[in-house]
């Protein structure tokens, strides 16, 4: 009986394998099992992960289990397949603290149906989120001067609007340090024409810069009660921790074997 169970479990299996892209078609999609990585400062997942002879295309997610910033660069994850190292050429990923962050990645080659093939990450990259703010002078609105300098951030105001109910300013800033510059908008505040504190209601994740890097940013303040009128007083923006410096430091990396899934894969290619 032992026996031809497994007889029957063999015949099934070259069954199922011999339908996966009998005719050779280039343009057949190989769908593969979901799988993740996983070290006590985060974990991937790869999701949705299908191969045509010459394109693999695959979901990446990536959370963050620290109270760090995690920087997840494409480029650093190779696919290995067919006696080929093919990286993506994709832009890095930034996840705030205790964060998650998804993209699809594509990635170009040729005879990639393959039934098995493994993905090796070199590093993922850790920034520490707890550095100290840059002393920064408060800005008015409006302008005295349209730009300003803090610490290794040089930044200009691109427009602002002030009204009674809503005001608004975006800036933009250049990092020149050799660290990573942070930016985290959400920390300042508005200094309202009767001397309340108001906080800024546009929610950013903070913004991670290499050196040279350019990003522009948004701030918004609400009319409060007891503040005062913004478009007849104007306010000051109090930058709080919102700039920042700090060092990116590597995390290990590993290997992530991938299996296909032979019923997903017969029934996609219906």
């Amino acid at each position: 009986m032992k026996h031809l169970l497994l007889a029957s479990i063999v015949v099934v299996s070259l069954i199922s394998h011999a339908q996966i892209n009998p005719k050779k078609d280039p343009k057949y999609d190989y769908c593969y099992k979901e799988t993740s990585f996983e070290t006590d400062d985060y974990k991937i997942y790869f999701l949705d992960a299908v191969n045509t002879d010459e394109r693999a295309k695959f979901k990446i997610r990536v959370f963050n289990k620290t109270n760090d910033y995690i920087i997840f660069k494409p480029t650093d994850l190779i696919f290995k397949i067919n006696g080929s190292d093919l990286p993506s050429g994709d832009k890095p990923m930034t996840i705030g603290p205790n964060d998650e962050s998804a993209k699809v990645i594509d990635v170009k080659g040729k005879g990639l149906q393959v039934e098995k093939f493994t993905f090796e990450l070199k590093a993922v990259y850790k920034v520490a989120a707890n550095s100290p703010g840059i002393k920064t002078a408060d800005f008015d609105l409006p302008p005295s001067k349209n730009d300003f300098t803090t610490g290794n951030f040089k930044c200009k105001l691109l427009n602002n609007k002030l009204k009674t109910d809503k005001s608004s300013a975006q800036f933009g800033c250049t990092y020149e340090g050799d660290g990573i510059g942070i930016i985290d908008p959400y920390k300042c505040a508005a200094i309202m024409p009767k001397g309340k504190e108001n906080a800024n209601s546009k929610n950013y994740t903070g913004m991670l810069m290499d050196k040279g890097k350019y990003e522009d940013f948004n701030v918004e303040f609400k009319e409060i009660s007891g503040g005062g009128d913004m478009q007849k007083g104007g306010l000051k923006i109090k930058w709080n921790d919102t700039f920042r410096e700090s060092k990116i430091s590597p995390l290990k990396g590993g290997t992530i074997q991938m299996e296909i899934d032979t019923e997903k894969s017969i029934e996609k290619n219906k």
